[in-house]
């Protein structure tokens, strides 16, 4: 890939991780005006705030490095038998 088309990619990941956080905090400002309702939608909207706020934050904070390799200490790796 050249610079420019990866470039391209991190930027639209992290713009959807913020588009994702916006959502985040619409669902969770939702649920907070509904003040003591338990229903059905305080959870859905609880859910999609948690959801959203999670994937965001990785999305903003790693970017197009998010299926970079990782080195696995030899503590972790599976033994050959």
């Amino acid at each position: 890939m050249t610079d420019a088309c990866r470039l391209r990619t991190d930027l639209s990941l992290r713009a959807a991780g913020v588009l994702s956080l916006a959502i985040a905090v619409t669902a969770l400002h939702a649920l907070v005006r509904l003040h003591p309702a338990t229903g059905v939608l305080a959870f859905l909207l609880a859910m999609i705030g948690f959801l959203c706020a999670s994937a965001g934050a990785m999305l903003v904070i790693v970017g197009g490095h998010i299926h970079d390799r990782v080195a696995i200490s030899a503590r972790w790796r599976r033994a050959e038998r």
